[in-house]
């Protein structure tokens, strides 16, 4: 295969990208940087990537981020988007046809289900209950869907997953006997949903848990009755969604908790092995337990107030904002104490300068 299939590629999918080098060399397949093969092509994220023991004069062609040095590699095609330009050229030059049979061996299909076209099934599956799953779509071995589930197109589910039972809801009596709550909802999935193994989705009580196209959900990821997930998500290994959670678009969560009806905003992101307990503002990133606002490691205060002695300028590396003030309370300017006046701060004394400069709330 010549370079300029790949770059023919690339501009088809609109992907854009600058190309330096020879569009007739030739390329035999693709290989990863740390084990390079001759006349493969290959990804460099960033220049950390590179092996120290590598002759880049050797490699044939990279697909590379934009700011990367490529010393001496002869054939480069730099884009902002190096990862989605590798992977999609692998797939669509080098993807093997799925040569397995339509549905698998030992699965059940009940006679409510509705496949689209080109839907594979694996082995050891159950499809039981008012069953809809769009075209294109791939369900792998041993997943089970029951109840009311629709699944639009070109979707793939894993290995192990669970959808469409009832969630975990009770009532209780005085005495505190428990029964649990019977679930009418159903379970909706938009188009290019990846669901990976092992993952448990509940149905809604009454509405339905509704996850929208786009989303990415990793391994062994719960999400409760009634959840609500926004278009492109994503949801990284073991996260657990508990009930009537919100998530807006493009949200990101690595491996956290979320209390059951709490919510994360459009471009929220919660990081890895947060503790959800409260809403997550649009675009805000939150950490920890209990998981709290990330704030930025340069703080800066709004105004000096000199309430006596003289203090000409502000301390250094303190400079002004809108979020703090900074008062000085006795004497001159070499021998004040200072105090933070901002929300939720508490008086610091004279260490309160170096915490500022420093860069610590």
């Amino acid at each position: 295969m010549k370079i300029s299939e790949i770059l023919d590629f690339l501009s088809a999918e609109k992907i854009a990208f600058t190309f330096e080098g020879n569009r007739e060399t030739t390329v035999e397949g693709f290989s990863s940087l740390q084990h390079y093969k001759p006349n493969s092509f290959t990804w460099i994220k960033t220049g950390k990537n590179i092996p120290e023991s590598l002759d880049l004069s050797q490699i044939t062609l990279a697909i590379v981020s934009d700011g990367v040095d490529t010393g001496t590699i002869p054939n480069t095609i730099r884009t902002t988007n190096s990862k989605r330009a590798f992977f999609s050229s692998i797939e669509y030059f080098y993807g093997q046809e799925d040569d397995r049979p339509a549905v698998g061996q030992f699965t059940y299909i009940s006679p409510k289900v509705k496949l689209g076209k080109n839907v594979r099934i694996g082995h050891n599956c159950t499809l039981d209950g008012d069953i809809t799953i769009g075209d294109g779509t791939v369900i792998w071995n041993n997943v089970v869907i029951v109840n009311r589930v629709s699944i639009g197109r070109d979707c793939e589910i894993a290995s192990g997953t669970v959808i469409g039972q009832d969630g975990f809801g009770y009532t209780e009596d005085g005495e505190h006997k428990k029964a649990m709550i019977k679930h009418f909802g159903g379970v909706t999935i938009g188009n290019r949903v990846t669901i990976l193994e092992n993952c448990s989705i509940s149905r809604g009580v009454i509405d339905d848990t509704m996850i929208k196209s786009g989303v990415k959900i990793d391994a062994e990821v719960r999400v409760g009755h009634n959840c609500m997930i926004g278009e492109d998500s994503a949801f990284i290994c073991g996260s657990q969604l508990y009930g009537s959670c919100r998530f807006g678009r493009n949200t990101y969560f690595a491996s956290g908790v979320i209390k059951n009806q709490a919510a994360v905003g459009e471009n929220g992101f919660v990081g890895m092995g947060a503790i959800v307990l409260k809403d997550v503002l649009p675009g805000e990133t939150v950490v920890g337990n209990p998981a709290r606002p990330l704030i930025k490691k340069t703080a800066v205060v709004q105004n000096v107030i000199r309430e006596c002695g003289p203090l000409s300028t502000l301390p250094d590396g303190v400079a002004p904002s809108e979020n703090f003030s900074l008062l000085s309370s006795c004497g001159n300017a070499s021998s004040c104490t200072f105090r933070i006046s901002s929300e939720n701060r508490a008086e610091c004394g004279i260490s309160a300068v170096s915490f500022l400069k420093e860069g610590a709330l």
